[in-house]
């Protein structure tokens, strides 16, 4: 490819899909990580720009007026932003599921510096983060995410009118769904931990010589361990399935991109 040869028009192309690219390498999980630095990151965005140019074709001739051609660099870098944050709402649901758990615990006073972010996460939280994150890399749901990112380019040709507002709806659901995938997480275990909590008082009552604080601590910390060991194989089963090439994130994720085309 001779990039001496190209034309204004081509090399306008190549920053819209660079930039949209470079979004969704900014939102999407694995690529956000602190540790990839911003360079690498820049890079696997024209290098995918390289590959994703000659197979795209603009919906419209593309503005020549600077102020316009901006507004369609922000656009198509929001539009990768957005691909980027809807999966990341499920490594969010996981985080706040292990959020609920370890308070019942008495885990909620120790906080962990998650090496992704830089962030302060709680123990059970970062553990759901990580085996997300590696379930993700084993069933290759990067590149599955990189075959969306290429879909999306056949579904919302860059230089077209792409309706936020018509997508606003998905958007919303999809963060509610954040909240319902962590109670149906953390539900089971949590669960256990209040009618323990429960129970503990009752014993209280009857008894009222026994310290239920002094045996209320490590009881709920054997049960809360035990019952996250039991439900690992489910939760990663289940997480199996979701970021397969056939799993229903990328359902989602295409359908979003039909709905604001």
């Amino acid at each position: 490819m001779d990039l001496a040869t190209w034309s204004e028009m081509q090399i306008s192309l190549f920053m819209l899909v660079f930039f949209r690219n470079l979004g969704l390498l900014i939102g999407a999980p694995l690529f956000q990580s602190r540790n990839l630095p911003p360079m690498v990151r820049v890079s696997i965005a024209l290098f995918l720009s390289f590959i994703f140019v000659p197979f795209v074709q603009p919906m419209v001739a593309l503005p020549t007026h600077l102020g316009i051609f901006v507004f369609y660099l922000l656009q198509e870098i929001a539009l990768g932003l957005l691909i980027g944050f809807i999966l990341y709402l499920t490594f969010a649901g996981l985080q706040l599921a292990g959020q609920l758990i370890d308070r019942p615990m008495g885990f909620a006073m120790v906080n962990v510096l998650d090496p992704y972010t830089g962030n302060q996460m709680p123990i059970i939280g970062q553990l759901y983060y990580i085996i997300a994150l590696w379930l993700f890399i084993l069933v290759k749901g990067d590149h599955t995410l990189l075959n969306v990112l290429s879909k999306s380019y056949q579904l919302l040709p860059v230089g077209g009118e792409v309706l936020f507002a018509k997508g606003l709806p998905y958007i919303l659901r999809a963060f509610s769904g954040l909240f319902w995938l962590a109670i149906q997480v953390a539900l089971p275990i949590f669960g256990v931990l209040f009618l323990t909590d429960v129970g503990l008082g009752v014993l209280a009552k009857l008894v009222p010589q026994i310290n239920v604080f002094f045996i209320g601590f490590p009881l709920k910390s054997f049960l809360g361990m035990t019952l996250l060991i039991l439900s690992l194989p489910v939760l990663i089963r289940w997480l199996v399935g979701y970021f397969s090439t056939s799993g229903s994130v990328w359902t989602e994720l295409l359908r979003f991109l039909n709905t604001i085309r």
